[in-house]
C-alpha cells in the first residue's frame, strides 16, 4: 500500500489555482470552453483533480500547509484577492496545528535535519523560491509538496529519496487517493 500524504504543503501555484478555479473546484460550477486551463498541458485534468481532492478534504484529515514564503510570494503578486485568499488558508492551517495542543507538538526534530540537506550541491536545480518552499515544506514535516508546475516534478525522486517528502501534481495525489476515495465521500 502506497503511504497516502496527509500533511501537504500548497505550492504557490496551487494556491493560485485554486483560487482561479474554485467555483469549479469547490461548487462544481462549469468551466468556459474558452478559457485558459484548456490549453495547458493536464491543465484541466489537475483542476479536476483539486476538485476530486478538495471534495475528500471535506471529511479527510488533510493538513494543507503553508509559511512566510509562501505568504512572501503572495505579496510579491501584488493582487488583494489572492493575498484573501492567503490568509484564510494560513489561517486554516494554523487551525490544523492548534488540534494538536493537547497532545504535543506536530513537529518532531525530523524535518530539520533533512532540511539542512537543502543548502549542499545536490539541490542545485531548484530556484530560489522552490528551495525555500521545499526547505519550508520539509521542516513542517509536509508528507507531499502539491504544485501546478511542470518542471519540479520531473526532480521528484530525487526529492522524494533525500527529503522524504513527495513532489507531486494534483493528478498524481488524486492517484493515490482514488482508491480511498469512497472512505470520505
Amino acid at each position: 500500500m502506497t503511504e497516502i500524504p496527509w500533511r501537504v504543503f500548497l505550492d504557490s501555484s496551487t494556491l493560485q489555482t485554486l483560487q482561479d478555479y474554485g467555483e469549479f473546484i469547490y461548487d462544481s460550477a462549469e468551466i468556459t470552453p474558452t478559457d485558459r486551463i484548456w490549453l495547458i498541458p493536464d491543465g484541466f485534468r489537475n483542476v479536476y483533480a483539486l476538485q476530486q481532492i478538495m471534495l475528500i478534504g471535506k471529511r479527510a484529515p488533510f493538513e494543507l500547509a503553508l509559511s512566510p514564503n509562501s505568504l512572501q510570494e503572495v505579496i510579491d503578486r501584488g493582487r488583494y484577492d489572492y493575498l484573501q485568499w492567503a490568509l484564510e488558508m494560513i489561517d486554516y492551517w494554523q487551525g490544523c496545528l492548534a488540534a494538536y495542543e493537547d497532545v504535543g507538538s506536530p513537529f518532531s526534530e525530523r524535518g530539520k535535519a533533512l532540511a539542512r540537506k537543502i543548502g549542499t550541491g545536490k539541490f542545485g536545480y531548484l530556484s530560489q523560491k522552490d528551495a525555500k518552499l521545499i526547505r519550508d515544506a520539509v521542516l513542517l514535516e509536509c508528507d507531499a509538496f502539491l504544485t501546478m508546475e511542470r518542471k519540479l516534478p520531473k526532480n521528484a525522486p530525487h526529492i522524494e529519496r533525500e527529503l522524504a517528502i513527495k513532489v507531486l501534481q494534483p493528478n498524481n495525489y488524486w492517484e493515490l487517493l482514488r482508491p480511498w476515495a469512497a472512505l470520505f465521500v
